[in-house]
């Protein structure tokens, strides 16, 4: 069994933000890093980090504030490259690496004031890394690979950290699992403007259309799929109880979509939609994690934010609170790219309470909707940004998350080529995992 690698670091700093990013980063490397205040006690030198340690000189880390607990002025986040590399947090001595991965993990900038959107929501506009150039990009992987190039300098026996296999995730929104059917008094309205406003085909579907060919129907298709390329989804189940018209799904939850869960829940991750209201009603979310516990017999513990609306640490801080442990939000809605600037599963940090927390945030790269409505491409051009994504991920391993929605292959509903589309794309990212590493 091989041994990990231990790093001791000196520093006075004992802030948990450092001992969080740290842990980030070994668990990255392969690396496990301890913590001296006293450099005279070893016989062989340490990396430096701190305030006593942060005059420069060899081995020394460049320290910012931001990891002592200190606030991030706006002075602090302005840009620049080294070798290629975005950074900022500029300190005496160079830039503070890990406080970039510490700002970009955390959120920061979430907690200050912004203007949200139409939705509530911390637009990408608004983000460092959209506003800089480099959302898509996976930063902290290239942040954290740097550190690591130069911990390899000062240390030469330390190993070249083993590059993690590429897996693609396909993540699914399950809205609503039928277009025509269980629609009540909506499917009703539906099928009038559908009348009305010439589409004809679709208003006829709607009355005649058994279930297996619904247009939003298609779990069997993206089971085969998922089969062929022997990939785990997860699935994200909408389960308001209608109270909310942002909310689409019918209820009561018919017997027919419990059973279809059911089955389903043998072949794939399943975890709770939170309705729109969740985000500021607690009870919402946890009812509706135990109304799926229901039906599922068992604990749920994944959760995806219906709009993709949480506040920080508010909303978070419920998800806890109601037993998920698996969190799959971080994204936007408006932009594709990472969000937190990793492709990596890593435990949330709460900012205000300044402690690393027990819920497993799993970023995603884009939504089918962001590239479509937003971004207004078609499939085919969607598809190139997906694998362009893909591809600088790659370089550093790792899960690849997308969020689609099993509604967005209708072409009655303007999804023209996006079945095919989807098809290909799932081959593409598919035989990026065969790849060896660089």
């Amino acid at each position: 069994m091989s041994t990990v690698p231990e790093i001791t670091v000196v520093t006075d700093i004992r802030h948990p933000r450092l001992r969080y990013v740290l842990d980030i980063v070994g668990n990255d490397l392969g690396y496990r890093f301890r913590f001296f205040n006293d450099r005279s006690v070893f016989g062989s030198p340490a990396p430096r980090y701190g305030v006593r340690y942060g005059g420069g000189g060899e081995r020394c880390l460049p320290h910012h504030p931001l990891l002592s607990g200190k606030s991030v002025a706006p002075a602090d986040t302005a840009l620049t490259y080294l070798d290629g590399m975005p950074v900022f947090c500029a300190t005496e001595n160079g830039h503070d690496l890990l406080a970039c991965i510490f700002f970009a993990l955390s959120r920061y900038e979430e907690y200050e004031s912004f203007q949200p959107d139409a939705h509530g929501r911390f637009p990408a506009a608004a983000s460092h890394a959209q506003r800089c150039g480099y959302l898509r990009r996976p930063m902290v992987r290239e942040w954290t690979a740097a550190i690591g190039r130069r911990l390899r300098q000062w240390f030469p026996d330390l190993p070249v950290p083993e590059r993690p296999p590429f897996v693609f995730r396909p993540t699914y929104d399950i809205d609503l699992l039928w277009a025509y059917r269980h629609r009540g008094w909506r499917g009703m309205a539906s099928l009038v403007r559908d009348a009305l406003t010439g589409h004809t085909q679709r208003a006829l579907a709607r009355l005649r259309s058994p279930p297996a060919e619904d247009a939003y129907f298609t779990l069997p298709r993206l089971h085969a799929l998922h089969l062929q390329h022997a990939l785990t989804p997860a699935y994200f189940w909408l389960l308001a109880d209608g109270q909310d018209r942002r909310d689409p799904n019918p209820y009561p939850i018919p017997p027919e979509q419990i059973r279809h869960m059911r089955e389903l829940d043998a072949h794939a991750i399943l975890g709770i939609h939170p309705g729109y209201r969740s985000a500021e009603l607690p009870e919402v979310m946890a009812g509706e994690r135990q109304r799926m516990q229901e039906i599922l017999g068992r604990e749920v513990t994944a959760s995806r934010q219906h709009f993709l609306r949480f506040r920080l640490p508010a909303t978070f801080r419920q998800l806890e609170a109601a037993g998920i442990t698996d969190e799959y939000s971080m994204g936007y809605a408006d932009e594709v790219g990472w969000r937190a600037g990793t492709n990596l599963p890593y435990p949330w940090y709460d900012l205000e309470r300044e402690r690393s927390t027990s819920l497993t945030i799993h970023p995603f790269a884009a939504m089918d909707v962001t590239l479509r409505s937003y971004l207004g491409l078609s499939a085919q051009d969607a598809g190139a940004v997906i694998v362009e994504l893909a591809t600088r991920v790659g370089k550093y391993g790792g899960d690849f998350p997308l969020l689609w929605h099993n509604s967005s292959f209708a072409p009655e509903f303007g999804w023209y080529g996006w079945w095919e589309a989807y098809v290909g794309l799932v081959g593409q990212l598919s035989s990026l995992q065969d790849q060896s590493p660089d």
